[in-house]
């Protein structure tokens, strides 16, 4: 009876490809053949335990094409990234503004930074549990009030306290949508497309971190950083009408025991399956659910999952003491403190970044499954290196390595060190750094900026940067997430990856809060150089504890720990 069904299969498949190239093929009834389960009329006990055959099943999932409902589906959810990605960038041009505005120490200019990390960190935290409680669906609407609440708040704020309370609801709605979006795309995804998909939320995040610049051109004005973060109520109140539209994920709602309306939703995603099709996927569905309801967080400290449980801590530990979400918060700082003191011009060149981030994203996505997780690290870890080191170099020759004065007139001739520094001006006249409250300097004789300054300083400069950030973006920026949802057996996986998120917002807050006055400290070179020391012991850790796991599969990787 195989022997009968195996032969079935393989005529169909060759009459399939002879109607193909006769040039007769209609979808639909190629479909009905491929997709028809070759069943015997014969009750055996072989068809009663295997109600879909297995090559059909792996045929349907190769075969389905991602329909318009999926991808309505995935941009509508993932428009939670592009949040993520804008609020992430929005910061750094808004910044400028708020310096005109707000009164703040280096510190406080951190706490501003760090509270939507902070916030992050919170949401994340709660959001696993309350989606598998309330569903993907209903915690992403959620996530879209907070973003439109936070916008709201941030747009009217009037205080350095409303400041922060507005980026920490913001930071809520972040963490919500950084650990649901993921989720739900994955869960919504035909099988043997599930890569693609799931990549488009990492690609609208770095486009909105791409798309806040651009809008940030257009509002350099007194207020305009007000805006800015009104402007970042649009997207997620787009995405809450959408969401009414959306259904639940197949996954969630077997969870809760409504298979019929889990079918209705797989029947959107494999259009062309039939009824035993979709009871095999509910059949798997149960069985994935309950594997992963038999984990606990004690087994993640023994053997075997102890060692993954560390590479992953480790590597999202890495990839923020590279310093990469400074340049990202603070990138038109950063430029401004190379030289291009116009705030428009140092949002411009900030976009130069983010522009290097988007493509060099998209080029590692094409690239991971080539060359291989372990070896594009090794090879970009030494790139980071490299462009750290020299970044600091550029700044060395721009601002020297002063440390922040206690008075202006300490900087001296000094005009690099002495124009970075909020209280400062230089004046052409006295050929010295003074304070700006100093009144008998006329408008003509005070200088935001160094009247000699070398372009070629502050070119070497953008560039250092621009390399760095390809380095990090074809490695760091996305290889710690790609290892984090391979190395684990699906038991604790959900667990495992939730405390590695967790070492990585944590370690992106203590960055974000710090950076400024490590600038002031140790200068802005010796704080790069700094983040290139991590980056070193970041490559010894890698190349000590990281195994190569392309080409293999899940088994054959959890399977190198045992």
């Amino acid at each position: 009876m195989k022997d009968l069904k195996n032969s079935l299969y393989y005529i169909n498949i060759l009459r399939n490809f002879l109607n193909k190239m006769r040039g007769n093929s209609r979808n639909s009834n190629v479909r009905s053949d491929i997709y028809q389960p070759l069943m015997d009329d014969d009750d055996d006990d072989d068809n009663n335990n295997k109600p879909f055959d297995e090559p059909i099943l792996k045929n349907v999932e190769r075969e389905t094409k991602i329909s318009k409902f999926v991808y309505f589906m995935t941009y509508t959810i993932a428009i939670g990234g592009f949040m993520f990605g804008y609020d992430t960038g929005v910061i750094s041009s808004a910044m400028l503004l708020l310096e005109k505005d707000f009164v703040m120490t280096a510190l406080q200019k951190g706490f501003v930074v760090g509270a939507t990390t902070f916030g992050a960190f919170i949401g994340g935290i709660g959001s696993g549990s309350f989606s598998d409680s309330s569903g993907r669906r209903i915690t992403s609407i959620i996530s879209s009030i907070i973003f439109i609440g936070g916008a709201i708040i941030l747009a009217f704020a009037s205080s350095y306290e409303l400041l922060i309370i507005g980026r920490l609801i913001v930071g809520i709605a972040v963490g919500i949508a950084s650990q649901g979006v993921p989720v739900y795309i994955s869960e919504i995804s035909p099988r043997f497309h599930r890569g693609h998909l799931v990549t488009i939320n990492v690609l609208m995040c770095t486009g909105g971190q791409f798309f806040s610049y651009l809008i940030a051109t257009l509002l350099v004005f007194p207020g305009g950083w007000r805006w800015m973060f009104g402007i970042s109520g649009i997207p997620p109140a787009i995405q809450l009408i959408c969401l009414f539209f959306v259904p639940e994920s197949p996954r969630y709602l077997v969870l809760k025991e409504k298979n019929e309306q889990a079918k209705n939703v797989l029947s959107k995603i494999y259009p062309c399956a039939n009824q035993n099709f979709l009871d095999e996927e509910i059949q798997v569905i149960n069985e994935t659910i309950a594997t992963d309801h038999s984990g606990s967080y004690k087994q993640l400290i023994e053997h075997p999952n102890l060692r993954p449980l560390i590479i992953c801590c480790g590597l999202q530990l890495f990839q923020q003491l590279s310093g990469f979400d400074t340049a990202m918060y603070y990138g038109a700082t950063i430029m401004k403190m190379a030289g291009f003191s116009s705030i428009r011009d140092a949002i411009v060149f900030s976009i130069f970044v983010s522009c290097t981030n988007f493509f060099m994203t998209v080029i590692a996505l094409l690239i991971i499954d080539k060359l291989g997780r372990r070896k594009i690290l090794l090879y970009t870890i030494i790139g980071t290196v490299i462009g750290l080191i020299i970044l600091g170099i550029g700044f060395m020759f721009i601002t020297g390595l002063t440390v922040r004065q206690d008075q202006c007139v300490d900087y001296g001739i000094n005009c690099g060190a002495c124009v970075i520094d909020e209280r400062c001006g230089f004046s052409i006249d006295e050929g010295t750094c003074v304070s700006r409250k100093q009144s008998f300097i006329s408008a003509d004789q005070f200088y935001n900026k160094c009247p000699n300054l070398d372009w070629k300083g502050s070119t070497f400069t953008l560039a250092s940067l621009v390399f760095f950030v390809m380095a990090y973006a074809l490695g760091l920026g996305h290889t710690p997430w790609t290892l984090q949802s391979e190395l684990f057996p699906l038991n604790v996986r959900g667990r495992a990856t939730g405390i590695a998120t967790a070492t990585n917002w944590i370690t992106n807050l203590i960055v974000s809060i710090t950076f400024l006055p490590l600038t002031e400290m140790i200068t802005i070179s010796g704080t790069f150089w700094m983040y290139s020391g991590f980056m070193v012991i970041g490559w010894i850790f890698v190349f000590n504890l990281v195994p190569e796991t392309c080409g293999k599969s899940l088994e054959e990787i959890q399977g190198m720990f045992l």
